[in-house]
């Protein structure tokens, strides 16, 4: 296997993780929504602002999304669903005689800083299941979003430089069903927080809880991987 290969390999590994090359969708009707919206936070570090040159910028000031991808939606049209959560700490989600280090991990948040981390993962959920490929982005840390772009520099079949340009090509149009269906029943329980780090651990399709790592950039929390891990 040549280097190219390899790369587009490693490429659709990670985006395998997450549902986005999947095979098969599940075009399940959408259910009603309730409690109140979960808004772009202020300040630049969830949301996306242009710039003057018209250009997606975002939060912390980088040039991460011109556009949608094939969808052609900038971030700025991206409009936050409302999401109840249900909460109820880590202590939920021990699994006796299991490896319990994530529930375990740091201590519980404090309500702010919870509401924070699962604004910032139902909004990072919802836009990349309509397709708002940068406003997607902007809720995503500087760490995955630019290990995204240096894979696909590399791969010469990629011809796509933004993070939002790479997962708006790389996106299997059949797996929209399925990645809607985790948006909308993501239910978070717990945020685990050490320093800048912590887990958003929620509840997904299909009775899987999930947890999905987070990083702290600028005081906002940010989404530090593609996919949550099963915890059960």
């Amino acid at each position: 296997m040549g280097q190219g290969a390899k790369i587009l390999a490693a490429l659709a590994a990670l985006l395998l993780a997450l549902g986005l090359v999947a095979c098969g969708g599940d075009d399940e009707s959408e259910p009603a929504k309730t409690g109140a919206t979960q808004e772009q936070p202020s300040g630049g570090g969830s949301g996306a602002a242009e710039g003057e040159d018209g250009a997606e910028k975002n939060g912390t000031g980088g040039d991460r999304a011109e556009g949608a991808g094939g969808a052609g939606e900038p971030a700025g049209d991206f409009k936050p669903e409302p999401h109840e959560d249900s909460g109820g700490g880590g202590e939920q989600f021990r699994v006796k005689g299991g490896d319990n280090s994530v529930q375990e991990f740091g201590e519980e948040a404090g309500e702010a800083e919870f509401e924070a981390a699962a604004t910032a993962l139902h909004n990072f959920l919802d836009a990349r299941a309509d397709g708002y490929w940068a406003a997607a982005c902007s809720y995503l840390s500087d760490e995955v979003a630019t290990s995204l772009e240096k894979l696909a520099a590399q791969a010469d079949a990629v011809e796509a430089t933004s993070c939002a340009e790479i997962l708006g090509k790389l996106t299997n149009p059949a797996a929209k069903g399925a990645l809607r269906k985790e948006a909308r029943q993501a239910d978070v329980g717990s945020l685990r927080v050490e320093g800048e780090r912590s887990f958003v651990i929620y509840r997904g399709p299909d009775g899987a809880i999930l947890a999905m790592p987070m990083a702290q950039e600028d005081g906002e929390w940010k989404v530090a991987s593609l996919a949550g891990t099963p915890l059960n």
